[in-house]
């Protein structure tokens, strides 16, 4: 249950939160060909959060109860998403992958730490020979979230940082959210495709394929958004 609420406040960023302020991309004197991706880039489960549920406005109890529904619905979506074999960090590490491609830069995953927080890492391994920089991309959540008694749709929430593989310079960090539920100054962030939009828990739950689908959409999106900002 904390693991729920914990990834939930990364998709609530705060409008009145202070702004976020991200690193633009600073070309090195070689332009760059050839980057490694450090593993670990998403999160075991993904969310199912209702931003605004009526239950919440009963003092504690009310609260624990709203969680409890909160995580029996995430429950519901993952064993949804297992039914159909979903492999969500497989697929975006490959959608990343073949963004670089299109951008003429040489992409390969190298091996690093579990994270036990969904933070950076605050050490990197060794870049392989010709490799010259290294993309830390860190998905702080995934799956889907109703905001305000609305559709459920695809949501996800990313860190990116590329470093210098030679001086350990940071040459670009931004965090980036399709689907925000309130967009936080300075984020990058990406509305929602209509099509992948449920009514709610059994609307998503009796439609794995698609449910997948959606967030696979979205993973592919945000992939896609990091590499044009690495330019």
């Amino acid at each position: 249950m904390k693991k729920s609420i914990a990834a939930l406040g990364l998709l609530s960023l705060a409008a009145c939160a202070n702004p976020y302020v991200g690193t633009p991309y600073t070309a090195p004197a070689v332009p760059v060909t050839s980057v490694a991706i450090v593993d670990d880039t998403l999160g075991d489960d993904a969310v199912a959060y209702e931003a605004a549920s009526t239950m919440g406005n009963f003092g504690l109890l009310g609260a624990l109860i709203d969680a409890g529904v909160q995580g029996s619905r995430k429950s519901r979506v993952n064993e949804a998403l297992e039914s159909v074999n979903h492999t969500p960090e497989a697929n975006f590490e490959s959608y990343l992958i073949a963004a670089l491609a299109e951008a003429d830069i040489e992409a390969a995953m190298l091996e690093g730490p579990d994270r036990d927080k969904r933070e950076f890492l605050e050490d990197y391994p060794t870049a392989p020979e010709g490799v010259q920089a290294l993309i830390d991309f860190n998905v702080t959540a995934y799956g889907y979230v109703n905001s305000g008694n609305q559709l459920w749709r695809p949501t996800v929430a990313a860190d990116v940082r590329m470093i210098d593989a030679g001086t350990g310079a940071t040459l670009m960090e931004n965090r980036i959210v399709y689907n925000p539920v309130d967009a936080q100054a300075g984020i990058v962030t990406i509305a929602p495709s209509p099509e992948y939009a449920f009514q709610n828990r059994e609307d998503m739950i009796s439609q794995p394929e698609r449910l997948a689908e959606g967030i696979d959409v979205a993973l592919k999106e945000v992939a896609e958004t990091a590499v044009r900002l690495m330019r």
